[in-house]
């Protein structure tokens, strides 16, 4: 049902809708002006020829020449209006209630002059006039008032008329044109109200479709600013953090490992460790957080073998247990080896947090992890695992239980709360189970515990069965990632940073490989265009002065590429950690993206992907860093 159209809705409290309204109005009136005075002037000049021998050529002559001045006025004034800089002006509907007033009146004089004796030119002459008021109420319907003055002097003269007879057949015709008028007025004013409903719903359905494309806009614009401050802010925060938990890091690895004056330094080291490392937690939270807003959450699907993926978890947080004096249970009804197909980094980042929440709120007693024998099948047919964590903690109320899993929600929020965090751990959990295809739920009651079940397709994984014992708790490295082992080799390291420079050159020299450090990309581009360079990799800082890293890679590739010479591996050591700054690393050509802060562990995997070529030696050999 079309809305009411009361002059309250299109009028002062809205003066914009109520202008365009307006200047439509005005636009469809004078829409048909050159058809209507074409006409008129054509059926003017016909019926004076039709009825000139019975009332006289002078006379006929005379009024046919009248409407068709009556329909040059018409294609002047609209000719004016087409000119006017102010279409929308109320001056121009005032204007063409006077002309249509006019050529009403002009028209009209035919019934002034009606031989009312004559029947048959009454005739003809009264059919003319009521097409004509026919016409003008048909071209003129957006408003009653041009209407209603242009038929009014049209009608009425022939009607009075008529009445002059004084018979039937006057009195007939006579109240007949009067009810037509009456009849037309009465449509005019219908229509007009119509036009009225229809003008307010387009205009306010177009500003409403603009609205709406303007507020997707700014939501684009504001998404686009939060993605920005986002990758400047972990960028920024990440940094000094990377400088922070390398430096502490270096400091403890070179005191030494007991008892002592310098006990005291070393706790306090490790404590600064832990804080960064507490902080580094909160900034990827974050970072998960605003990806999952966005959509763009991302699963990547492929083999691993599940129980070294609990493994890595539970040697994890075994630590954080045993200091709390909790017993870290497991029941592993598993296939040995259980290779499985998922997105293995996530499945464990859940764990990770599902168990670390489990720990960080349980005082006394245990914790254990449950994962069924075999996978089992949902209600689609697929294969899901389930892992299953209890606890023997406080437990949640009924009240706070289905607010777990909101956003930044605790269940003691005060700020005197014994446990800190975010709050997003459990959103992030079961958000990124539910991109995997699972879900997580939860069950507790006060004082007894929580269990929290997490569901998700592991679907069985064909691949090259391996002689690897899983049945240990503790899996060891991969030989090439071995702590045991030092990769030779010559690395350019870009980094203008000088404490993130300090930490990662004193990282490369406990891994024995040669450094030189450059500022800048254009720097590290004349070392690298030398004919001779001698450099095995490339660590590469993305935002650098002069030249960033991500240019000077660009440039790179296409010097290689030019001169024939073969590509340098690039790894990009940034403190840039978004998906997006990944895949803008290594659309320009980068090999890998190492995001900061890093530990040695990690760095001497990358080198050890890339330098597998050259020569891997034990530590206690490892005498000469070039």
């Amino acid at each position: 049902m079309l809305p009411d159209p009361d002059r309250s809705r299109v009028s002062p409290d809205d003066p914009e809708l109520s202008r365009l309204i307006r200047a439509e109005r005005i636009r469809m009136l004078f829409a048909s002006t050159v058809p209507v005075a074409l006409f008129s002037g054509i059926f003017a000049v016909a019926l004076a020829l039709l009825v000139a021998p019975q009332m006289g050529r002078t006379l006929t002559t005379v009024w046919a020449a009248v409407c068709v001045l009556g329909s040059i006025m018409r294609v002047v004034h609209l000719s004016a209006y087409h000119g006017s800089s102010n279409r929308a002006s109320p001056g121009w509907l005032t204007s063409l209630n006077v002309v249509c007033a006019v050529h009403g009146a002009m028209w009209g004089l035919a019934g002034v002059f009606l031989p009312v004796q004559d029947m048959v030119t009454t005739v003809m002459i009264v059919a003319t006039l009521i097409g004509a008021c026919a016409v003008c109420t048909f071209t003129l319907q957006a408003h009653i008032v041009p209407s209603m003055l242009m038929n009014l002097p049209l009608l009425l003269p022939a009607s009075l008329k008529l009445f002059t007879r004084m018979d039937a057949y006057g009195l007939y015709g006579g109240a007949g044109l009067l009810s037509l008028l009456a009849l037309m007025m009465f449509e005019s004013r219908r229509v007009e109200r119509r036009t009225t409903e229809l003008l307010w719903l387009r205009f306010t359905t177009d500003r409403i479709a603009r609205e709406r494309a303007e507020a997707l806009k700014l939501a684009q614009r504001h998404s686009a600013v939060k993605d920005q401050f986002l990758a400047t802010m972990s960028h920024e925060m990440r940094t000094p953090l990377h400088g922070i938990l390398g430096l502490a890091r270096l400091v403890h690895n070179r005191l030494p490992n007991k008892l002592g004056p310098l006990t005291e330094t070393r706790q306090q080291v490790e404590l600064i460790e832990r804080t960064g490392e507490h902080l580094l937690g909160i900034i990827n939270d974050v970072l998960d957080f605003s990806r999952i807003e966005a959509g763009k959450l991302q699963i990547n699907p492929g083999a691993f073998e599940l129980h070294g993926v609990i493994n890595e978890v539970l040697s994890v947080l075994h630590v954080s247990a045993a200091e709390k004096g909790l017993r870290l249970r497991t029941t592993l009804e598993l296939p040995s080896p259980c290779w499985v197909r998922g997105d293995a980094a996530r499945v464990r980042q859940v764990l990770l947090n599902l168990l670390g929440n489990a720990i960080k709120f349980t005082e006394q007693g245990e914790v254990r992890l449950h994962v069924a024998g075999q996978p089992e099948p949902d209600a689609d047919g697929k294969p899901v695992m389930r892992f299953q964590i209890e606890d023997t903690g406080a437990g949640i109320s009924a009240q706070h239980l289905p607010l777990i899993f909101e956003a930044f929600h605790q269940v003691d929020g005060t700020f005197a709360r014994k446990q800190k965090g975010t709050g997003l751990g459990l959103t992030i959990s079961r958000e990124i189970a539910r991109a995997m295809g699972g879900d997580i739920v939860c069950s507790s009651a006060l004082g007894k515990g929580s269990t929290f079940t997490l569901t998700v397709p592991l679907p069985s994984a064909q691949v090259e069965q391996v002689d690897v014992d899983l049945s240990e708790p503790l899996l060891p490295l991969p030989e090439a990632a071995s702590p045991g082992l030092k990769v030779r080799g010559h690395v350019l390291l870009a980094e203008d940073n000088p404490v993130n420079a300090i930490v990662a050159e004193a990282t490369l020299a406990n891994l024995a490989v040669a450094v030189t450090r450059v500022e800048n990309g254009v720097q590290a581009l004349a070392e690298l265009q030398r004919p001779d360079h001698p450099y095995d990799i490339v660590l590469m800082d993305c935002q650098m002065p002069e030249l960033d890293g991500i240019e000077a890679t660009r440039r790179l590739r296409a010097w290689e590429h030019h001169h024939g010479r073969p590509p340098v591996p690039v790894v990009a050591l940034t403190a840039n950690a978004m998906s997006s700054d990944r895949e803008r690393c290594l659309a320009v050509g980068m090999n890998e993206h190492l995001a900061k802060p890093f530990k040695q562990d990690e760095l001497r995997a990358v080198l050890v992907r890339h330098l597998q070529g050259l020569q891997l030696e034990p530590l206690a050999q490892a005498s000469n860093p070039a």
